[in-house]
């Protein structure tokens, strides 16, 4: 599912990027929850309405948090997931989502590879934060890239739906939530791109973001985590390192 505001110069991309992956073998059920745009987005959105395979929704919501957990409650599907509505999903890489969860079934969540796009979706780099899976390093590091990340449904009803108590690291906290039951597993395949635009989430939140972060470290890991992830941030810092490119 896609929540959506104010992204009228990308969301069709987004679309279109979910739309490409159809094929025979593969059942796509696709919610946008649209919270009222004012810009283009509704014109944009009017092109897809009729499709039988994409639920546009108009209609207040909380927060991004909210709009995933209303469409993640309406859906009827095995696998779940959320694309943000300036991010796109490469080539058919569904398909292979798809096929690593029917041979796998003992496998609830899973999480890929990622580049980051620009506005006019130029490669910019490289996702070079994801990690292998280690539950305890999740406390002190988000190395999982949100729209890389599938879950199965069982995980949704089991974990419970994405809390508002945060605004940039409500992502981070639910894989937290989920790895207190479920463990994470690493699939080396190239499946989303994460556009820096200036103007999501990642960008803005500075100050305000890091704060949030902090809040969460301490929270699920204590003075122990927290120590290691302030470290990771000053070895960043000293040596001039940033994981999101300057756009």
């Amino acid at each position: 599912m896609t929540p959506s505001f104010n992204k009228g110069d990308y969301i069709q991309r987004t679309i279109e990027s979910v739309l490409r992956q159809r094929r025979d073998e593969l059942e796509i059920e696709y919610f946008v929850f649209d919270n009222f745009s004012s810009d283009n987005t509704p014109k944009i959105l009017e092109k897809f309405s009729s499709l039988s395979d994409v639920n546009v929704i108009q209609q207040k919501d909380s927060g991004q948090f909210d709009a995933i957990n209303q469409g993640w409650t309406k859906g009827t599907g095995e696998i779940f997931a959320w694309l943000n509505a300036d991010d796109v999903y490469i080539e058919t890489v569904l398909w292979d989502v798809a096929d690593f969860f029917n041979k796998n079934p003992d496998v609830m969540v899973i999480y890929g590879e990622s580049v980051y796009l620009d506005d006019k979706d130029k490669v910019l780099k490289s996702v070079t934060n994801i990690r292998d899976y280690s539950r305890q390093h999740l406390l002190s590091h988000d190395f999982i890239t949100q729209p890389s990340t599938f879950i199965r449904r069982q995980v949704f009803e089991q974990v419970g739906p994405l809390t508002g108590k945060y605004r940039y690291v409500f992502d981070w906290d639910y894989w937290i939530r989920i790895a207190q039951k479920y463990d994470f597993v690493r699939v080396p395949f190239l499946i989303s791109g994460y556009r820096i635009t200036g103007t999501n989430l990642t960008s803005t939140g500075k100050s305000k973001r890091l704060k949030e972060m902090i809040a969460l470290v301490w929270n699920y890991g204590g003075i122990i985590h927290l120590m290691y992830f302030v470290l990771r941030l000053l070895r960043k810092y000293l040596f001039g390192v940033s994981e999101i490119p300057n756009i």
